[in-house]
């Protein structure tokens, strides 16, 4: 029994090494890129104020051409859908076939937006 509890906790002590080795070898390689990146931007700002570099990077985004923003696609679809009332439509069709559960269930839908055209028709 005490030799089957060494070994348990021996390899609980193994997995808590293995996870330290890694968190020091992740610290690490980010350590050294953010020196890299650090010594980049050290190397083309050599002998500049900082004001003179963040006046550089300001007047080139002010001559970089605007770009109009895309618009989510999603919420342009459900934006159309909403305009048009589409989910309403399928809502109303939706619990028409539910409720009535005919046969031909698109023989029914097709009956009920007739139904819809007719009554829009005659409510101009």
């Amino acid at each position: 029994m005490a030799d089957t509890e060494a070994v348990v906790v021996d390899s609980a002590s193994k997995t808590e090494q293995n996870q330290d080795e890694i968190l020091k070898a992740a610290q690490n390689e980010i350590s050294q890129v953010m020196a890299t990146a650090m010594g980049n931007l050290s190397d083309q700002t050599k002998g500049e104020e900082p004001s003179d570099f963040l006046n550089k990077q300001k007047d080139a985004v002010e001559d970089a051409d605007y770009v109009e923003p895309m618009q989510d696609p999603y919420n342009k679809a459900i934006t159309y859908l909403e305009n048009h009332n589409i989910l309403q439509l399928f809502q109303t069709l939706t619990a028409g076939i539910v409720y009535h559960k005919p046969e031909k269930p698109l023989e029914y839908m097709m009956l009920e937006v007739e139904k819809m055209k007719k009554e829009k028709a005659t409510t101009k």
